[in-house]
């Protein structure tokens, strides 16, 4: 006699052992999870399978054994740019990062962390464009989608990216909202070749400083390229490759539209001086000067 299926693990309303569509509630259970009165009775029989290691969460829920995340007791970092509502358990995004850290080894290539604005673009509402016809006429700067924003790539960006690739698993990391850096990133990587869905937002920092937990990746194999060193907690510091100055091509008077930031960010990077000095210490800068 078949056993009842009881579709512990639902993907997109699909049950994974049996396919059939279940039927789900994620705001009412996301609800009753806020209540302390729902830990209490569920402290007695928190897992399913004892054995479960409890990896990977979808709504706050095991998708192996169906345990359900203790929101009160239990950390658990979310990675909402990878798969919505995902959230991995702490000894999973170090294994996780270890493994990368040896196929990046292995393919002689490290991470890079690229802030968005000021360093591969900058954008301006159409409202403060004083003639916006003749500005659209320049291959470089771009309307987003269904907004009244224009965005202008900076100077040598695309030959950045595409010999970056060979030697960089790249990421976006940026404060913008998830829906507008995918429009900007859209414009830089239409065919999603540099960085895939590697995209950090906002919503996955909750809005706070930028951090390399959040990079699926081991610190000691990751660059940042940013332009402000305030943006970031202090222990990736020394991660930090300051770009300065920042990107500012419709700021009134601004002197930085020079190509040459970014093609010596690249020379300074095949060189491997990124490597020498800085070390671990408190502080630890690298600075490319346009």
């Amino acid at each position: 006699m078949a056993t009842t299926c009881k579709h512990w693990v639902v993907h997109r309303q699909i049950c994974c052992r049996c396919k059939s569509r279940v039927k789900t509630n994620g705001l009412a259970r996301m609800t009753q999870m806020s209540s302390p009165s729902f830990w209490q009775k569920k402290k007695s029989s928190a897992s399913r399978d004892p054995d479960c290691a409890h990896r990977m969460y979808c709504e706050g829920q095991c998708c192996r054994c169906g345990y359900v995340l203790n929101i009160f007791d239990e950390y658990v970092p979310s990675f909402s740019y990878i798969g919505r509502y995902l959230q991995l358990s702490t000894e999973f995004v170090a294994s996780t990062k270890q493994h990368k850290l040896r196929i990046g080894l292995g393919q002689k290539k490290l991470h890079l962390v690229l802030g968005l604005e000021h360093i591969l673009i900058h954008c301006i509402k159409l409202s403060q464009i004083a003639d916006v016809d003749s500005v659209l006429l320049r291959d470089d700067i771009f309307r987003l989608p269904n907004d009244d924003i224009l965005v202008k790539f900076r100077p040598f960006v695309r030959d950045f990216l595409s010999e970056a690739k060979e030697f960089f698993t790249m990421h976006v990391y940026t404060n913008y909202g998830p829906d507008h850096a995918k429009k900007v990133v859209s414009l830089l990587d239409p065919h999603m070749v540099y960085f895939g869905n590697r995209i950090i937002t906002s919503r996955d920092s909750d809005g706070g400083l930028k951090s390399l937990e959040l990079v699926l990746a081991e610190p000691r194999g990751v660059i940042v390229l940013d332009y402000e060193p305030r943006l970031w907690r202090e222990r990736d510091f020394p991660n930090l490759v300051i770009i300065s100055p920042k990107y500012e091509y419709f700021k009134a008077n601004s002197s930085n539209k020079v190509v040459g930031v970014l093609a010596k960010a690249l020379n300074f990077f095949k060189n491997n001086k990124v490597f020498r000095g800085g070390g671990k210490e408190k502080g630890a800068f690298w600075w490319c000067s346009g």
